[in-house]
């Protein structure tokens, strides 16, 4: 585990239980403070979107001339992702500048915001499908499908690596199942933000100290 690693556990193990706390003894102040729309824990939201997003276009720029167009062209594409998602939390400037939401949006979002994370769609929000139903998927194949073979097939390791696609460690694994477990302490309905922040969080981690570091890391580069 490297020192970023060391650092930031324990502060997002704080940060955690500083929710938990709130969540269940003050339960105004946490809902209506610290996770309401543009607060503290939205704001650390977009910021650790922002970082991963800048992670990704750094990695592009630095390893473009050693691993090639195609991890340098992904790579960028997750940094749009995550700048995508982090102007999405922001509901594209709403929550800086304040600005009404058109109309047609409006009418079609549950909270009436200019964001797509809150746009129902069969009944159901986006935050919903993609925290509910594609969490469990990707948590399945990501964390436990993908590295397994990904140390016993040569296509996958080729693939997984050509495609600059960072592996969680068990340490990344155990972190969200732990995350997963401390989440049911929190009885507001609210509680799916903190899980949003700590998997955003956590994602960062792996990036950084991802199971096939040496594919992202200078000093294994040839110059």
């Amino acid at each position: 585990m490297k020192i970023f690693e060391k650092i930031m556990y324990p502060v997002l193990i704080i940060l955690i239980f500083f929710y938990m706390y709130h969540a269940r003894n003050n339960a105004p102040y946490f809902e209506n403070v610290l996770a309401r729309e543009g607060g503290p824990l939205q704001w650390l939201i977009i910021s650790t979107l922002l970082f991963a997003s800048l992670m990704c276009f750094y990695r592009a720029s630095i390893l473009k001339p050693f691993r090639g167009g195609v991890f340098a062209g992904w790579s960028v594409f997750m940094g749009v992702i995550f700048l995508i998602f982090a102007m999405d939390e922001m509901s594209w400037g709403q929550i800086v500048f304040d600005y009404a939401t058109p109309e047609f949006i409006r009418l079609r979002n549950s909270a009436g915001e200019m964001n797509i994370r809150h746009l129902v769609i069969g009944g159901f929000e986006i935050t919903d499908i993609i925290f509910t139903i594609g969490i469990k998927i990707l948590a399945t194949v990501y964390f436990i499908v993908l590295p397994f073979f990904y140390s016993r097939l040569d296509k996958i390791k080729n693939f997984v690596n050509r495609f600059a696609i960072p592996l969680p460690r068990y340490t990344h694994t155990a972190a969200y199942a732990l995350a997963a477990i401390l989440m049911s302490f929190i009885p507001s309905d609210l509680r799916y933000i903190v899980f949003e922040f700590v998997f955003y969080w956590i994602l960062v981690l792996m990036m950084y100290n991802p199971l096939n570091e040496e594919v992202f890391s200078r000093k294994s580069l040839v110059r």
